[in-house]
């Protein structure tokens, strides 16, 4: 099963941000078909799986297979113009 999942905060007076992707739902039998035939992309979702985990600290399940490496990943400060938008000079 596949999911788009959104997180879109909001402060006022800040333009708004978003934090979109998508998650696959997959009990065990799928799990092993695609980690058996699509070796590459299993090791990805393992990769993505494991950076939600112990980098962004939100526990998933095994079966939670995320999509991309934006999954979950909001930077809040974006919603602050200034240091969003600051000039390197």
């Amino acid at each position: 099963m596949l999911f788009q999942i959104d997180i879109i905060p909001s402060v006022s007076g800040f333009g708004g941000i978003s934090c979109e992707s998508g998650v696959m739902i997959a009990d065990k039998e799928l799990r092993d078909s695609i980690a058996s035939e699509y070796p590459e992309i299993w090791n990805r979702i393992v990769k993505r799986q494991e950076y939600m985990r112990n980098e962004l600290g939100i526990q998933i399940s095994d079966e939670i297979l995320p999509t991309s490496m934006a999954t979950a990943y909001c930077k809040p400060w974006l919603l602050n113009k200034e240091m969003a938008f600051k000039s390197v000079k």
